[in-house]
């Protein structure tokens, strides 16, 4: 049922192929393997996975045939493609496990290597594999297309955002100085202006109470000296009272 359901979104949801992780092999059904070998090939050659293109194939038969595909198309699930992404991947994880106990049985393998081999299958997740073909595929026509703007989010700074885009998704950004430089005023900074920018920042301080860290942004949101939030009542003036 999972690998229909799997199959089923592929074809309704086409850009799906490209993200998902799961290949043809992992699929348990030789028939469903096969069904997903061609949506591949149709992918490369530009072609739709929809039921017409399936229709061309001479040997249509061989994966069920129009009605087989039909039927495929009927269990497709979108909002449920991550779960049964997952589920196949589980599935394919234990097989290949009973695989390996069967070869180490067979060939009397050391209970290290044994282990070894079952902690690959079990660290595999669906976010870490991208095939080098897949890698290439996905930048073989870069030279010659117009490449759509990546989404970023601004840093506040208009010069950084120019040098470097802003911030973008995936990406680790570490800042570096000699203590009390200003890494943690520059961090909140950036945080506000990408919550103002619409993003939900988060923030953990291991070593500056959320007491701090409020009062640093308010002096950066008012525009004054974050040293006389020490004493606001004393040291800031009726102007920045008010504001």
């Amino acid at each position: 049922m999972a690998e229909k359901a799997f199959l089923g979104s592929l074809m309704k949801a086409e850009y799906l192929l490209t993200d998902t992780v799961i290949q043809p092999e992992q699929l348990e059904s030789a028939r469903h393997k096969e069904i997903m070998r061609k949506m591949v090939e149709f992918k490369r050659a530009g072609k739709n996975l929809d039921l017409i293109t399936f229709s061309t194939l001479s040997d249509l038969e061989s994966v069920g045939g129009m009605s087989y595909l039909s039927e495929l198309l009927s269990y497709a699930d979108m909002e449920k493609f991550d779960g049964t992404e997952k589920l196949i991947l589980e599935s394919w994880k234990e097989r290949e496990k009973r695989n390996i106990l069967s070869v180490a049985a067979m060939n009397d393998w050391e209970i290290a290597k044994v282990i070894s081999e079952l902690d690959k299958i079990s660290q595999l997740k669906l976010e870490d594999h991208t095939s080098l073909q897949q890698a290439l595929a996905n930048i073989y026509e870069a030279p010659w297309e117009d490449q759509l703007r990546l989404k970023s989010v601004t840093t506040g700074i208009k010069q950084l955002d120019d040098m470097t885009g802003g911030f973008q998704g995936g990406e680790v950004t570490i800042l570096a100085a000699r203590p009390s430089m200003g890494k943690t005023d520059v961090m909140l900074h950036f945080a506000k202006m990408s919550g103002w920018a619409g993003y939900l920042p988060l923030v953990f301080s291991l070593e500056m109470p959320e007491k701090l860290i409020t009062k640093r942004l308010i002096a950066s949101t008012g525009g004054f000296n974050r040293a006389k939030m020490r004493d606001p009542k004393r040291m800031l003036s009726q102007r920045q009272k008010d504001k």
